[in-house]
């Protein structure tokens, strides 16, 4: 080998290893960088990398074991662990054993007992990173342990952590019951123990996957991003992906079968998408409007206006980090939506009789670099009216409502509910509609990977909560059918708690109420990013969006929820 090939192949084999490297820094996880990537808006709409799986941790009964068989509706959903450890003479329960490299991304939990103590332990330590009880660990109360709002809060009676814990080689997590020779493998009454509901987001990276696990300096040395991430989540509006140019929108009265459609030529990605409806039934034209969008060619949105924003029947003003509805009615969306040669969005009235004002702001297009990992984002909808829910008093009609099924690879990244509660109103039970747990299947699980403990614990609140709230990943803009007759809207959107699937994605949820023989209508929509070539099963069909909302019921006072801690 002459003395130049040696000097060529010295300078390549200098470069693999530099762009090695570089791979490796780039693939470095610890809460600095977990946290910017909160503010990432750009990184939702790419496949992650390094690539995770996304699982759930909770307090789900554990006689529900086989889809079809009568306990898979098993209720009771609290106090049940994945066994028990002896440390230092105490025994401690178990709320999550997973190995590393990974990352805690989202805990939810509450309880009536408002105590026992909770500790996180990294990596074998023999001793706790934090320990406390949930009100301040995880609700962030005072501050909190970790961190408090909005990265910590209590919503209605539901403690949430969006907070990432990232941990090298293993994360434990238990609960110490203050009550003296507690069994929490035992049945027992309801509230007669600790009754700890609990859900735990987690991702788990590949071996080898460089994590620094979570370490009481780190957490002050990052304080003041700690803050800034925060203020920065209540300011959705004021950050957008940089708009380098817009597409045209327009104001139209449209009669019923028109369409307001605006077409984008060239390489980009749509970051802000506002809307506003005008209507004499405005609750009706939000349902019976529809929002579609396509990219290079193909429809990948289909929803109902008033649900792919998230407000719901009606302008229900909330915001989130993906949406915001102001109470003037103007709707606004920030998911990126990235597109490599054209992209079109329409809005057609499918509704019947009276026409429907539709004003559509210019489209913000902000620059995209197209890689392998980079993915169009869908939206489906799917609603049907008088559906029969089950109760204990007639478990027969407890189902599963399919949110959504996917196939192909992506990542979902959330969804809403919209439900019109139509309980007797009479007797000794409730008029709660939400004691259905999710069940999400990824990959073609025999068994979900991820076990909820009731409908309104995984949109981040607890007990039937009656009152509106909005925070940066989940939402309740509405809220009246939670207490009586009436409308409820849920929202629950993603960023470390996002799911990838490599095959297809399956998101069921129970519908089990607290009175028997009840017929409520229910609708979904869900969001997801995909790689070309994916199908799914929405079904925002003109027959469809047509069925009838509901109007506000004007019956007497609403029932007074149970109290709650």
């Amino acid at each position: 080998m002459t003395s130049i090939l040696r000097l060529r192949y010295g300078l390549i084999i200098l470069a693999l290893l530099a762009g090695a490297s570089r791979a490796v820094a780039d693939e470095a996880v610890d809460l600095g960088s977990l946290l910017g990537d909160m503010l990432d808006r750009s990184k939702i709409a790419e496949f992650p990398r390094p690539e995770f799986v996304c699982k759930q941790a909770s307090s789900y009964n554990r006689r529900s074991r086989t889809p079809g068989h009568p306990d898979w509706f098993a209720g009771c959903d609290f106090d049940q662990f994945y066994g028990s450890t002896e440390v230092a003479g105490r025994k401690e329960w178990i709320m999550l054993d997973a190995d590393g490299p990974g990352v805690v991304t989202r805990w939810w939990l509450t309880q009536f007992n408002n105590a026992g103590k909770i500790r996180i332990y990294l990596d074998g330590a023999a001793e706790p990173l934090v320990a406390g009880q949930g009100k301040t660990l995880v609700g962030g109360v005072d501050g909190g342990i970790l961190t408090g709002p909005p990265l910590a809060a209590i919503v209605s009676g539901g403690r949430n952590l969006y907070l990432p814990i990232p941990f090298g080689a293993h994360c434990r997590i238990t609960f110490e019951s203050p009550k003296a020779g507690a069994d929490f493998t035992k049945a027992a009454p309801p509230f007669a123990n600790e009754s700890l509901f609990y859900n735990i987001n987690y991702l788990q990276y590949p071996a080898g996957t460089a994590v620094q696990s979570l370490t009481l300096a780190d957490l002050e040395a990052q304080r003041g991003l700690i803050a800034k991430v925060g203020r920065e989540l209540l300011q959705p509006e004021n950050n957008t992906l940089p708009i380098r140019r817009k597409g045209a929108g327009g104001k139209e009265t449209l009669k019923p079968g028109a369409s307001l459609t605006r077409k984008i030529s060239g390489k980009g990605a749509v970051a802000v998408l506002r809307l506003k409806l005008g209507a004499k039934d405005l609750p009706q034209a939000l349902r019976s409007t529809v929002l579609t969008a396509s990219f290079d060619g193909k429809q990948t949105v289909a929803a109902p206006v008033g649900e792919f924003f998230g407000s719901g029947p009606g302008v229900n003003p909330f915001k989130d980090w993906w949406r915001m509805v102001d109470k003037d009615g103007w709707m606004t969306c920030w998911w990126p939506m990235p597109f490599r040669e054209s992209a079109e969005v329409c809005v057609t009235h499918h509704g019947t009789g009276e026409s429907v004002e539709v004003e559509l702001a210019d489209i913000g297009i902000a620059d995209w670099k197209w890689t392998g990992r980079t993915m169009y984002f869908h939206t489906a909808w799917r609603g049907e009216n008088l559906v029969r829910f089950g109760s204990n008093n007639d478990p027969q009609y407890i189902k599963d409502w399919n949110y959504v099924t996917i196939a192909g690879k992506g990542v979902y990244v959330g969804d809403s509910l919209s439900l019109y509660n139509r309980p007797a109103m009479q007797g000794d039970l409730g008029p709660w509609w939400g004691e259905g747990d999710e069940k999400i299947f990824v990959d073609g699980e025999a068994f979900p990977s991820h076990f909820g403990t009731g409908s309104e614990d995984y949109y981040g609140y607890a007990f039937n909560g009656g009152a509106p709230f909005s925070t940066p990943f989940h939402c309740q803009p509405m809220a009246k059918g939670n207490s009586g007759v009436g409308h409820t809207t849920n929202e629950r959107v993603r960023i470390h708690d996002r799911i990838p699937f490599k095959t297809g994605f399956k998101f069921d949820m129970e519908l089990y109420h607290w009175q028997p023989n009840t017929r409520n209508d229910y609708a979904t929509t869900t969001h997801w990013y995909v790689f070309a070539g994916a199908t799914d099963n929405g079904q925002a069909t003109p027959e469809k969006v047509r069925g009838k909302i509901a109007q506000p019921w004007p019956g007497p006072a609403e029932a007074t929820p149970p109290q709650k801690n």
